[in-house]
C-alpha cells in the first residue's frame, strides 16, 4: 500500500516537473516573441505542436490550434493533455494570442470544455463555477491563470489535532 502511494507521488512529481518545464518554456517563448513582429504566430505554432503531442497526432498534419483545443477536450485523459490544458490556460491570459482568426465565443466554450475535462479537481479546488454561464466561467479562468500551479499540487494529508494528540488552540 505504501509503495502504491509512493509511486503515485513519484508520478505526480514527474508530471509536475514536465509541467513546470513546459510552463517555463512557454514563458521564455512569450518573452522572446513579444519583441518579434511574427511572435504570436510562432507561439501559436508551438502551442499547436504541444496540442498535437497531447493528442498523439503528427504535428505536421495537425489542424489549427482552435481545432486542437476542441479535440483535446474530448480526448482521453493523459499527462500530456493535462499539460496542454495548463498551457492553454496560460495562453488565455495573453490578450490576442488565442483569439486570432477564430470565433471568440466558440473558442471560449472549447477552452472551458478542455479545462473542465482535463483539470476537474484543480478547478473544483479553485471554486470554479462548473454549472455557471459562459461569462462566469470565462472570468474565473482569467483569474485562475496565475494561481493554477497551487491548485495542481497534490493535497497534503492532514491529521486533526484531536486525533494527533496535540493541544487545540
Amino acid at each position: 500500500m505504501a509503495l502504491k502511494r509512493r509511486n503515485a507521488r513519484d508520478a505526480a512529481s514527474e508530471q509536475s516537473v514536465s509541467l513546470e518545464q513546459a510552463r517555463q518554456e512557454f514563458a521564455s517563448m512569450l518573452s522572446a516573441c513579444a519583441a518579434a513582429p511574427e511572435g504570436f504566430r510562432v507561439l501559436r505554432a508551438w502551442l499547436a505542436v504541444r496540442g498535437a503531442e497531447a493528442l498523439r497526432i503528427d504535428p505536421a498534419a495537425s489542424p489549427g490550434l482552435p481545432e486542437l483545443i476542441r479535440r483535446a477536450a474530448a480526448a482521453p485523459a493523459s499527462p500530456a493533455r493535462r499539460i496542454f490544458a495548463v498551457l492553454v490556460l496560460d495562453a488565455q491570459s495573453v490578450p490576442g494570442l488565442l483569439t486570432a482568426g477564430s470565433p471568440r465565443a466558440r473558442l471560449e466554450r472549447d477552452i472551458c470544455a478542455l479545462l473542465e475535462t482535463a483539470l476537474p479537481h484543480a478547478l473544483a479546488r479553485a471554486g470554479y463555477p462548473f454549472g455557471g454561464d459562459l461569462d462566469a466561467r470565462r472570468r474565473h479562468i482569467a483569474a485562475l491563470a496565475d494561481s493554477i500551479g497551487d491548485y495542481l499540487q497534490p493535497l497534503e494529508p492532514s491529521i486533526p489535532t484531536w486525533l494527533s494528540g496535540r493541544s487545540q488552540r
